[in-house]
């Protein structure tokens, strides 16, 4: 097969010594088309310290805009209170967010002071999960939570979390944010009718969408109430689920979308589909698997499983034409970031024309989640981050099919591709 369509890529931005990393997405949003500008949001976090999904020492976000196709980016400072919205035809915006990312910093830091570990306190600290001295492990686990006490990465030299600490994820709060105004002001409240039902879960907020009619759908996934060992923290036989709202997020009805015994299914993103009015879901996994709705959301189709392995995490959206277009991490060799389209809105794919965004970097787990946009001019906009060494020396293992392991760890990086719908180029064939 040899390449077609065009593709450009480019580097959004790169903070040496950071960081930067689309790997929190779907959870807080990333990525919106607003009157052909593009909006992005991600994380950056100090590389010398710890950073990780539990705990960053030193964090902050940044949100770029662009008016030209992403050659050149301004900063918005706007109160979008951790999450990107949704926008609904009356123009009011709203948002979801764990309870825990709302807490304030006075709230945050007594808790740790509490808990005999106000040494991990930063005044630029992100605490994701909750941190607990690793002797009370077995109480929590007696309690029924889930723990993460594993404290070294996928390589020795990535730590996950501060010495002598375990973390749990258990249901606090999710919590609906709404603004009537521009984003001016806001409203909280709490979504009810979840935490009696899971152990641990978690929403995938920019996985969100908002239907014709203004129906609200935030897709969720979680580990049901003592259907995992608290000794193992795993997502096998997790559930998924949507959120459903009908006036504008003020309400919410839990949907179950589905599970499958023994099979790791979690974060998913939710799509329309115009030419048959079904809501798509994608749902990460070791194979992508998609559910669809023909009712608005109301019921779901038993998960599927697509055949694309290996693409987590994941974003999808409906072009122009019709088609659904899926673009994903690529851990494993060769590592980059791929797409993949359906043209039959998500019941088939077509991996034989695979678009290959790029196969050019060391594979990672730590090579982050796609958003993409289509703007005006169909064009396609994907960012994503990437791994980037920043010294090599003699001990280190760089080959391209082996774990990275680096002496000093390598930081990551924003990039982004901007190609044709067309696009399609074979695995390692020149893109140019």
């Amino acid at each position: 097969m040899s390449s077609k369509g065009w593709k450009q890529d480019m580097t959004v931005y790169d903070r040496p010594g950071w960081n930067s990393f689309t790997y929190g997405f779907p959870h807080w949003g990333a990525i919106r088309k607003c009157d052909d500008e593009i909006i992005i949001r991600f994380d950056v976090a100090d590389a010398s310290g710890i950073n990780d999904d539990f705990y960053c020492e030193h964090y902050d976000s940044v949100t770029l805009a662009s008016r030209d196709r992403g050659r050149t980016w301004r900063h918005l400072d706007i109160d979008w209170q951790k999450t990107v919205p949704q926008r609904f035809a009356d123009g009011t915006l709203v948002g979801m967010s764990d309870a825990r990312a709302l807490r304030s910093r006075p709230e945050q830091r007594a808790r740790l002071d509490e808990l005999g570990l106000s040494h991990l306190w930063h005044d630029d600290v992100l605490l994701s999960w909750d941190l607990w001295p690793s002797a009370m492990a077995d109480e929590l686990r007696a309690k029924g939570m889930l723990l993460w006490d594993r404290p070294i990465g996928p390589t020795p030299n990535h730590v996950l979390l501060p010495e002598g600490t375990v973390a749990t994820h258990a249901p606090g709060s999710l919590v609906a944010l709404r603004s009537t105004d521009g984003a001016a002001t806001w409203t909280r409240h709490t979504v009810e009718g979840i935490e009696q039902h899971y152990a641990h879960f978690g929403p995938c907020a920019a996985g969100s969408v908002v239907l014709p009619d203004d129906t609200l759908l935030v897709p969720c996934y979680g580990i049901r109430q003592g259907e995992s060992d608290p000794k193992r923290f795993t997502l096998r036989g997790a559930e998924i689920f949507a959120l459903r709202s009908e006036d504008t997020g003020c309400t919410f009805e839990r949907i179950i979308v589905g599970s499958i015994p023994n099979v790791a299914l979690n974060e998913a993103c939710l799509v329309y589909h115009p030419p048959s009015g079904d809501v798509v879901a994608t749902i990460r996994g070791e194979e992508v698997h998609v559910s669809r709705s023909s009712d608005g959301g109301r019921t779901w189709s038993p998960p599927q499983s697509t055949g694309i392995r290996d693409a987590y995490p994941l974003h999808t959206i409906c072009l122009a034409s019709g088609a659904l277009l899926c673009t994903h991490a690529h851990r494993v060799f060769p590592g980059g970031i791929r797409a993949t389209m359906s043209h039959d809105g998500g019941k088939t794919w077509d991996l034989a024309e695979q678009k290959i965004l790029r196969d050019d970097v060391l594979p990672s787990s730590y090579i982050g989640g796609t958003g993409s946009v289509q703007l005006d001019d169909g064009a396609i906009f994907t960012f994503y981050n990437l791994v980037k060494p920043e010294g090599v020396k003699p001990e280190d293992r760089v080959e391209l099919d082996q774990p990275l392991t680096l002496h000093p760890r390598w930081h990551c990086y924003i990039a982004a591709s901007l190609y044709s719908e067309d696009f399609v180029r074979p695995l390692g064939a020149d893109s140019r």
